[in-house]
């Protein structure tokens, strides 16, 4: 998952580090350190994360494709029409 999602979606909810620890069951410095790109996902924390946002768990699993694919070759485009 991209770390700017996961950091979305704890914005979205109003949380801080701490509280979406609290509810993910993992430290501070975890959140912190997948925000920063530094430490994946683990599944079980993706199930976790899907409940707690109410999101769908093959979201979280497909965004994280999309990413790795349009690194490479984007798929969608965007052309601003004037």
């Amino acid at each position: 998952m991209d770390k700017n999602v996961f950091k979305a979606l704890r914005l979205k909810e109003g949380l801080t580090q701490e509280k979406m620890g609290e509810r993910l069951s993992l430290s501070t410095s975890t959140i912190a350190a997948i925000e920063a790109g530094r430490r994946p996902l683990s599944d079980h924390v993706r199930v976790k994360l899907a409940q707690q946002f109410k999101v769908d768990k093959e979201f979280l699993y497909f965004f994280d494709s999309y990413m790795k694919m349009s690194v490479k070759r984007p798929i969608l485009s965007y052309q601003e029409n004037e």
